[in-house]
């Protein structure tokens, strides 16, 4: 009795274990369908936006238009063509990181900084008056500078930092005749961290799961730093990362990364378009 009972729980042992592995084959069948079918339909999004920056176009009169006049005067880069550039560079980086015929290492860190490009943009438009947009354009511009001096600095025995006379000159001629707002604030203030302008744009952009986008970020950026549990949590194994060319990593492990990318980068250029065409409030309306 005691020998037919050890034969059955054996028997149910291995049918259990032939059922757990085909439960985890046709798991890992379903991820990589899954996977390959959101790839598929965020490259179709990410096509189109190409298409929607070139159309895009500030309206005369709208807010925008109101924010840039402040900078034309001085002939300095327009607020609305920084946000433009920073969109069509996320657009860039993201089709880059689609590598064919399955993504390589390099994907994730092009993929990181699409995100970043988003993020920025998206941390551009996101102020509450006019001042503030004038002040982030401009605080943008200086740090931006100023990593530029930097690097001169580094590589350099003698650079020309005659830029950035030019530039204290442009950011003191647009501040000084906005209230509440001068050249030293600016080119004094603190430089915002990437990882908090990133969480900003995860939160804003993603309601429904406003942890996606930087969640997404952050795994990018793992897996570009070799950081190996957060590697390994994205579902990539070592020998993807040590040989890749005889272990290509799964499109379906970056297929979801990149879909969160893809689509809050199209909604940030969705909220380009609305503040590129957005009026006054207080504006008359056109007499008949």
């Amino acid at each position: 009795m005691a020998r037919h009972y050890a034969v059955h729980m054996h028997a149910n042992d291995d049918e259990y274990a032939y059922l757990a592995a085909m439960m985890e084959k046709e798991r890992a069948k379903l991820f990589k369908v899954n996977g390959r079918r959101i790839m598929s339909e965020a490259r179709k999004q990410l096509a189109s936006l190409t298409e929607a920056l070139d159309l895009l176009v500030v309206q005369p009169g709208g807010k925008a238009d109101a924010l840039d006049r402040h900078f034309a005067n001085t002939v300095t880069f327009l607020p609305s063509t920084l946000i433009k550039t920073q969109l069509r560079l996320g657009v860039q980086y993201a089709e880059a990181a689609d590598v064919r015929p399955w993504p390589t290492l390099a994907s994730f860190v092009v993929l990181r900084t699409s995100i970043e490009c988003t993020a920025t943009a998206h941390w551009l438009m996101s102020v509450e008056s006019q001042r503030e947009g004038i002040a982030r354009v401009l605080q943008r511009m200086w740090w931006d500078t100023m990593n530029a001096v930097d690097m001169a600095v580094e590589s350099e025995s003698d650079p020309d930092l005659s830029g950035v006379d030019d530039l204290r000159r442009r950011i003191t001629a647009i501040a000084g005749p906005i209230k509440r707002l001068d050249a030293d604030s600016i080119m004094e203030s603190q430089r915002v961290s990437l990882s908090g302008i990133v969480r900003g744009a995860s939160l804003s952009l993603h309601p429904d799961s406003p942890g996606a986008l930087y969640a997404a970020w952050m795994t990018c950026a793992g897996i570009s730093h070799g950081n190996v549990p957060i590697s390994a949590g994205a579902g990539m194994s070592p020998e993807s990362i040590q040989v890749p060319s005889k272990h290509p990593i799964d499109e379906s492990t970056f297929g979801f990364l990149f879909a969160v990318a893809v689509a809050d980068l199209a909604a940030t250029v969705g909220l380009f378009r609305r503040w590129a065409a957005e009026q006054h409030s207080n504006l008359r309306p056109p007499q008949p």
